[in-house]
């Protein structure tokens, strides 16, 4: 929350007078909180109260009629209107002001649907609605994932995890590059939100990540609230600076922020990075719910379906991904038997393999005449390499092979592993992978309580 007013306020005096100076000086006489912040502000003080958004975002805007640069045309009418209705806006205002959403709830299935109630009392457009749940949901993954500093390898992946689940949970083009946004003002969710994701992905602290957005010449104040409000929760805010920023509020703004922050911190499942918590204190739901996302095959919607049907146009072969062998080193693999049933029909499925399509698909999968082949598509290790022979009615596996190197990703034991692949195979076919799942949660639960 305060790293969007500070993107807000730092972003002010180019909105309309843009820049492409990187070294520009962050706070300046010209500088003052906008229409960014007071939404922002409004929707804090609606969880604080347990009041409606667009009750709150209306009586907030009417204290403040005039602020630094105004408010939209739409939004103005909306505004000084006595019975404002919603107006199918996909601006990205929708966007700007949902933070506090991100970092209020605890359980990520809470998520978009109150984004969407934060949104939709202005902004009723599905791409307006859908703007503001990618954010919401990149301060969630930001609070829960960087709650503590990260050795370089480990922060380079939950960077690079966020930005690929908030582009590809919104439907946004993975290959966005911010730089082709340069000296462009848009103001929709379609062209700031995939840019703001971007703009974290390439940065290395809050100050950067606010300097990028700023400088690239387009909506610089909204931009900035939007990158600042993520960036907050990975890399932290340095002190002055945000004494710096409250010294543009008004008492009645500084006492909101106060008091959510307040009510945040309270939380014991709020985990800020400048609470510093030892990583091995981080909560096991809050762990659970990151794994089912670097676990799965890659699609979050169908994950909450519990299934995911492979959808390939061509059957996958070894030479369609960059792949390593499985290690002959038997200290690095355990080679298991087991008896797991496959039916025709479901082998027809997993014979198409599967070929990630996107940076968020997690798994490679390929089969030949005797074997089921899973590898990680990131690095093309060889997590499952499982036999399998035909019986009088399908197919039976009978061995699996599973790589010690998926301990990087919380799979430590066989029991897990074993886990681990029947949900894979289960979701492949599209089937109820929850059992499975759970199995696999358990396993590992008792393992991550163990180490504690």
């Amino acid at each position: 929350m305060l790293g969007a007013i500070i993107g807000d306020i730092v972003g002010s005096r180019f909105e309309f007078n843009p820049t492409n100076d990187y070294n520009f000086e962050l706070f300046s006489p010209q500088c003052s909180f906008t229409d960014d912040t007071i939404c922002t502000v409004a929707i804090a003080d609606a969880l604080l109260k347990d009041r409606d958004f667009g009750e709150s975002l209306h009586d907030w805007c009417n204290r403040y009629p005039h602020p630094m640069g105004g408010y939209g045309g739409s939004f103005a009418q909306w505004v000084h209107s006595p019975n404002p209705q919603p107006y199918n806006s996909f601006g990205n205002g929708a966007a700007m002001r949902v933070s506090p959403i991100g970092m209020w709830f605890d359980n990520w299935q809470d998520i978009y649907p109150q984004a969407e109630k934060c949104a939709a009392c202005t902004h009723n457009h599905p791409e307006g609605i859908k703007g503001a749940q990618i954010i919401a949901y990149a301060v969630f993954c930001a609070v829960t994932s960087f709650d503590c500093p990260l050795p370089p390898g480990e922060f380079e992946f939950e960077l690079s995890d966020l930005v690929a689940s908030a582009l590809s949970d919104g439907d946004y083009d993975m290959d966005t590059d911010y730089e082709d946004f340069r000296n462009k003002f848009d103001e929709t969710c379609q062209g700031t939100v995939p840019v703001a994701i971007d703009i974290i992905g390439k940065s290395n602290s809050f100050e950067d990540a606010v300097r990028r957005a700023v400088s690239l010449g387009a909506d610089a104040d909204t931009l900035g609230a939007i990158v600042g409000s993520i960036a907050e929760h990975i890399w932290g805010i340095p002190h002055e600076m945000k004494e710096k920023a409250l010294s543009y509020l008004p008492d009645e703004m500084k006492q909101v922020v106060h008091d959510f922050y307040h009510a945040c911190e309270n939380r014991e499942t709020y985990k800020p990075r400048s609470k510093g918590k030892p990583k091995n204190d981080i909560d096991v739901a809050d762990a659970v719910t990151m794994m089912r996302w670097k676990l799965g095959w890659g699609d979050m919607n169908d994950a909450l379906r519990k299934s995911i049907t492979l959808r390939n146009n061509k059957t996958a072969t070894a030479n369609d991904w960059q792949i390593e062998p499985m290690p002959e080193d038997e200290e690095k693999v355990s080679d298991i038997a087991f008896a797991y049933g496959i039916s025709e029909e479901q082998m027809a499925i997993l014979k198409k393999g599967h070929i990630p399509a996107a940076q968020e698909d997690h798994w490679f999968m390929y089969l030949d005449d005797e074997y089921i082949h899973i590898y990680r598509s990131w690095t093309g290790i060889c997590a499952f390499e499982a036999h399998y022979k035909p019986m009088e009615r399908g197919y039976l596996v009978d061995r699996l092979k599973i790589n010690h190197a998926l301990a990087e990703f919380g799979v430590n034991g066989n029991d897990a592993g074993l886990s681990l692949f029947k949900y894979l195979i289960i979701a492949a076919i599209g089937g109820n992978a929850e059992s499975a799942w759970m199995d696999y949660v358990i396993s590992w639960t008792g393992t991550h309580l163990k180490q504690k």
